[in-house]
C-alpha cells in the first residue's frame, strides 16, 4: 500500500517538474523570439566570451554597463538615444547576462568582468571612453578604473554599488548553485516564481514612481531565463569578497568621477554607497537627487544627461 502511494507521488511530481520544465524551455524561445538581440557580438578571451553590445552615435565615446537585474534594455529604454544624440553611446550587457555569454560562470568576479570589458572595448577601437555603471554596473566601473586607469576617461557611478558590508542574503538566487538539484530547479521553477516575485521587486526598484509596463516586461522576461539567472546567482555570490577586495583602493582612483543616487534609493543605501565614496574618492562629485529611487537614469533623466556632460567638460581640460 505504502509503496503504491510513495509510487504515485513520484510519477506525480516527475510529471509536474515535466511540464514545468516543458513551460520553460518554450516560455524562453518564446521571450528570445520576441526579444532577440538587437546589437552585434564581439569576441573575447581567446573566444571563451561572446559580448553583445549596441554602438550609435558619434563623438566621445560613453560605455553603459547595467546592474545585476538588467541587460543593455536598461538602457535602451532611458538615457541611451538621447547619449547617443550628442555623444558615441555602446551598451553592453554584461557578462552572462541579455544575449552576452560567459561558459564559467563561476568566475563572475568584477575583476574578470572589467577585464573582458576592456578587452571588447579595445577590440571595437574604443578609446579613453566614459564609463556610466548603475547599481552593481557601479563597482564594475571602479574595478575598471582601478585596473586601467590609463584607458579611461571618467567614470559615472549612477546609483552604484561601492561597498558590500556584509554577504548578500541569496535565497531564491542560490537555486542554481545547489548541486545536481540546482540545475533541476533552475529550468523548471525559476521562470513561473519569478514572474510572481518581478513586479514587486521592480516596483522597489522604481519607487517613489511607478515602474513603466514596456520596462518590467522587457527587462523580467529576459532576466528570468534559465542561462541569466545562473548568471546571476553566481555574480551575487561573488558580490561580497568582490567589492571588498577594491574597495580599500578607491583613493587610488585619480580618474574623474561623477556619483549620483536618489534620496530614496529603496535598494541601495546612499550615504553608503554614495556618500562614503565621495569622501574616498579624490577626484569625484556628488549629486543627491530629491525624490529620486534607483532608476534615477529613468525618473530624472535630464539630470544624468547633464552631470554627463559637465563630466565631459571637466575632462576636456
Amino acid at each position: 500500500m505504502f509503496t503504491n502511494i510513495l509510487a504515485r507521488i513520484l510519477i506525480v511530481t516527475f510529471l509536474i517538474f515535466l511540464l514545468l520544465f516543458g513551460y520553460t524551455f518554450l516560455k524562453t524561445k518564446n521571450i528570445e523570439k520576441h526579444y532577440p538581440p538587437v546589437g552585434n557580438f564581439v569576441s573575447t578571451l581567446d573566444n571563451e566570451v561572446d559580448v553583445h553590445y549596441l554602438r550609435e552615435g558619434t563623438g566621445i565615446p560613453v560605455v553603459l554597463l547595467h546592474g545585476r537585474d538588467g541587460t543593455l534594455q536598461e538602457f535602451t529604454l532611458s538615457i541611451f538615444d538621447d547619449i547617443a544624440d550628442k555623444y558615441e553611446a555602446i551598451a553592453f550587457d554584461r557578462p552572462g547576462y541579455g544575449y552576452s555569454k560567459c561558459l564559467n560562470p563561476d568566475k563572475l568576479t568584477t575583476k574578470q568582468q572589467a577585464k573582458i570589458i576592456n578587452e571588447a572595448i579595445n577590440k571595437l577601437g574604443i578609446e579613453k571612453p566614459i564609463i556610466i555603471g548603475h547599481s552593481y554596473g557601479g563597482a564594475v566601473m571602479l574595478q575598471y578604473l582601478l585596473d586601467y586607469p590609463d584607458q579611461v576617461r571618467g567614470g559615472i557611478s549612477l546609483a552604484g554599488v561601492s561597498y558590500v558590508d556584509e554577504p548578500p542574503t541569496e535565497s531564491f538566487y542560490a537555486l542554481p548553485r545547489y548541486p545536481i538539484i540546482g540545475h533541476l530547479l533552475t529550468h523548471t521553477l525559476v521562470l513561473p516564481l519569478g514572474n510572481i516575485i518581478a513586479p514587486n521587486i521592480y516596483e522597489q526598484a522604481f519607487s517613489p514612481t511607478e515602474p513603466p509596463e514596456k520596462y518590467v516586461e522587457v527587462i523580467s522576461s529576459l532576466y528570468l531565463r534559465p542561462e541569466q539567472f545562473k548568471a546571476t546567482s553566481y555574480e551575487l555570490s561573488h558580490m561580497y569578497d568582490s567589492v571588498n577586495l577594491i574597495s580599500d583602493y578607491y583613493k587610488q582612483i585619480t580618474t574623474p568621477v561623477t556619483i549620483i543616487f536618489g534620496d530614496t534609493d529603496e535598494m541601495l543605501e546612499y550615504k553608503r554607497d554614495g556618500e562614503r565614496l565621495h569622501k574616498e574618492l579624490p577626484n569625484s562629485e556628488y549629486i543627491l537627487i530629491e525624490n529620486g529611487g534607483h532608476k534615477i537614469h529613468h525618473s530624472h533623466s535630464n539630470i544624468i544627461l547633464n552631470e554627463l556632460d559637465y563630466l565631459v567638460d571637466r575632462t576636456n581640460n
